[in-house]
């Protein structure tokens, strides 16, 4: 596995980071990684609406290359405040994504987290793009990170695709098509008791701790993974039941909002209203804990 270690960074300073011991291409150690970059083209290639096969290629290829790029030294900056980072391969990578939908799609706008381009479209459609979910993971060589792609058509996510490069996990669904992970359907677990369920937290500083103490002696385990985009996919695959979505945007869960969707998970707020994916503050669940969950914190 490649040991990122990141120097002190310092506020709106440019700092390096130096990847050691990179012996190996792909192997980590973890029990869903039997899907290596030599079959992504097995998946990819196989029917389904080809503007979706089209953007999985794009995704897995981008992902691939930043596998490469992160074995090299990179630069990581703040953003807002000392605890965002943005590396030199967030700003890269949605480059790269942007340049091969361009080539491949025509002239359809970009929504995107980085370099300006962080307004949302007048157009009809566009291409929403988180090129990194999970900065601070992938700047401390921690797996848990992804790229996220949606392509939004008239205020609707038509088609979503995520890809944790480092665990070679590609989530991908089409609207009214169902939600895959690596060419496996997947669905939301029915568990229905809040004590036999998993739930994953956002980082909300000064906030999450809230819910930590109300939600700790209700559930059976929480967890914070510092990736929207995973987490959501991670309640859509059955792995957990729920994730409690802070304080997001639009990029950050765009694409998951339509896999969970897919998986047949919900999206609501704390008023049990179901909200699309420009609501910042939500719970991705299954159908079953919400309003039990939803009732455990609305009032935080």
């Amino acid at each position: 596995m490649n040991a990122v270690t990141p120097c002190k960074v310092r506020r709106g300073c440019y700092t390096t980071l130096k990847a050691k011991g990179v012996k190996s291409k792909n192997v980590f150690p973890f029990p869903y990684t039997n899907f290596l970059l030599s079959n992504y083209y097995g998946i990819i290639k196989k029917g389904g609406d080809i503007m979706l096969e089209k953007l999985k290629e794009i995704v897995v290829l981008v992902g691939e290359k930043l596998l490469d790029q992160k074995k090299e030294t990179f630069f990581i900056k703040n953003k807002k405040d000392e605890f965002d980072y943005v590396t030199e391969l967030d700003l890269k990578t949605q480059k790269s994504l942007q340049e091969s939908l361009k080539k491949e799609f025509g002239d359809i706008p970009f929504f995107a987290e980085e370099n300006g381009y962080d307004k949302k479209p007048e157009s009809s459609e566009y291409w929403l793009i988180d090129p990194i979910d999970g900065t601070v993971n992938f700047s401390k060589g921690f797996p848990e990170y992804c790229i996220s792609v949606a392509y939004i058509k008239d205020n609707e996510v038509e088609i979503g695709v995520i890809f944790a490069p480092q665990m070679n996990m590609l989530f991908y669904a089409e609207k009214n098509k169902g939600a895959y992970l690596n060419n496996e359907k997947i669905y939301c677990s029915k568990e229905n008791e809040l004590n036999k369920s998993m739930i994953l937290l956002s980082n909300f500083r000064g906030v999450t701790y809230k819910y930590v103490e109300t939600l700790e002696k209700e559930v059976l385990r929480l967890r914070l993974l510092g990736t929207a985009a995973l987490q959501i996919c991670y309640v859509a695959a059955g792995y957990c039941e729920a994730f409690i979505s802070l304080k997001a945007f639009p990029w950050d869960i765009a694409a998951g909002f339509l896999i969970l969707k897919e998986a047949g998970g919900v999206v609501k707020d704390l008023n049990e209203k179901e909200v699309d994916f420009f609501e910042s503050k939500s719970i991705f669940s299954n159908k079953f804990i919400s309003p039990d969950l939803i009732k455990k914190v609305k009032n935080l």
